[in-house]
């Protein structure tokens, strides 16, 4: 997310540079988004067959890689556009296989944790970006903040090439003997149990899929909507140059470290009363965000606490769709649901620059944050009544370590099949010395 989030505090310069306004930053904005969206349900479908998430990660970041050149290299409106949405497909990519990747890794009670530390990492690159952006460009030049996502990109390639994934060589194990072990099964008086085939649609109406889809999508229209907004009211307002734009997100960033805990909360008492309360609390700094007249220590105060109440309500979303997926009995579905969620994303990042741009171009940056106020506040009714509990989460932890005692024993299975098959070519073999 450092590719996107590293070029808000200069997208006004290079605007201005085209001869723009607020609403051509926030298409730009937005076209990432519309990279994600088109990308992350290929990706989800092409890793869930294939097993491993790997490859495509490695294969998104190498398209990220190349289209932040073109980025950099970029003299005209449209060659930003077709960047920056490449930049969207790769980044799609990368943050679905990822997601997929972890539950992969970690079990379901803590699911919640995992998600709060890969959110460190996640909001660093979206609202870290910006001050890193702003400091790079006051100190090196219009350019070096490309470099600096080049070398980070190449970093995390060369990382995923050597990373070794134990559980899609299981998967994958497991899909080669699939018939020995229904065989096998059978001839033990072990119920088979047909495989589930979960479509996207059957995903996407599940009510409790629904609720962590809008509070996804809650999350990325919050953020999105200040990113394009903020600059310009700052720079307007308090004659502030890109590099300190770029600090003043700071006060987005440091809350980020409270998403581990956040996720603690949500493993054990469930994600319903931790997202509702979280997004409440939001809307309410949304609407102090409104209030006219402020000084520049109390829109940094406001913006920490929205950066609180934002990290505390995405943290369980995790736990949340990994639970969707494990009670449809599909366990090949994982990366396709988290494809939702990108898509989720994406959506609130596509509608909320442009919204944003518009109302702030008409109306003013205080009808811009009441407008995202009244989201918050309209989407409690449906986090309330379908988001998991704390009966649901001990159903869930339930459900997964069920799972998994199936999934041993299947790989046991498959070390006998094994035995077997060799013990009965070794006999064979010496029948025939004989």
């Amino acid at each position: 997310m450092v590719t996107y989030g590293i070029i808000i505090p200069i997208m006004p310069s290079i605007i201005s540079g085209m001869h723009g306004d607020p609403t051509m930053t926030g298409i730009l904005v937005a076209v990432y988004a519309a990279g994600i969206m088109s990308a992350s349900p290929i990706f989800g479908v092409l890793s869930d067959k294939m097993a491993s998430r790997r490859l495509p990660m490695i294969l998104g970041l190498t398209g990220m890689f190349t289209a932040t050149i073109i980025f950099m290299f970029a003299k005209v409106y449209w060659l930003l556009i077709i960047a920056r949405f490449f930049q969207g497909v790769s980044g799609g990519a990368v943050w679905t296989l990822g997601l997929a990747l972890m539950t992969d890794s970690f079990p379901a009670n803590e699911m919640g944790v995992q998600m709060g530390k890969s959110l460190i990492g996640h909001t660093m690159g979206l609202l870290g970006g910006p001050p890193i952006g702003g400091l790079l460009h006051d100190a090196f030049g219009a350019r070096a903040p490309f470099f600096f996502c080049l070398a980070f990109a190449a970093l995390v390639i060369f990382m995923l090439a050597i990373l070794i994934e134990e559980r899609a060589d299981e998967v994958l194990e497991i899909r080669r003997y699939e018939n020995e072990l229904r065989e096998r099964d059978i001839a033990n008086g072990i119920e088979v149990k047909e495989a589930v085939q979960t479509s996207f649609w059957k995903l996407i109406t599940t009510p409790r899929m629904i609720a962590a889809v809008g509070v996804t999508t809650l999350e990325a229209f919050d953020l999105s909507s200040l990113e394009p907004t903020l600059p310009y009211y700052l720079r307007d307002r308090f004659d502030m140059t890109e590099g300190q734009i770029g600090l003043v997100f700071i006060a987005f960033t440091m809350p980020t470290i409270i998403s581990p805990l956040a996720g603690w909360v949500s493993d054990r008492y469930g994600a319903k009363y931790l997202c509702t309360t979280a997004v409440a609390i939001c809307g309410c700094f949304m609407l102090v965000l409104s209030i006219e007249g402020k000084p520049l220590w109390g829109i940094i105060l406001t913006l920490i606490g929205i950066g609180l109440s934002t990290s505390s309500f995405i943290a369980p979303i995790l736990g949340e769709i990994s639970a969707v997926v494990r009670r449809t009995g599909d366990k090949a579905a994982y990366a396709r649901a988290f494809a939702i969620f990108n898509i989720a994303f994406s959506f609130g990042m596509l509608i909320g620059p442009i919204l944003a741009g518009y109302i702030y171009e008409k109306h003013g940056f205080r009808i811009n944050c009441i407008t995202t106020a009244c989201f918050l506040f309209a989407f409690l009714p449906v986090m309330i009544f379908w988001m998991g509990d704390r009966k649901d989460k001990l159903e869930d932890v339930a459900m997964y370590e069920r799972e998994m005692e199936e999934h041993k024993r299947m790989l046991r299975e498959i070390e006998l099949i094994k035995a077997e098959k060799q013990a009965a070519e070794e006999l064979n073999a010496n029948t025939l010395v004989s």
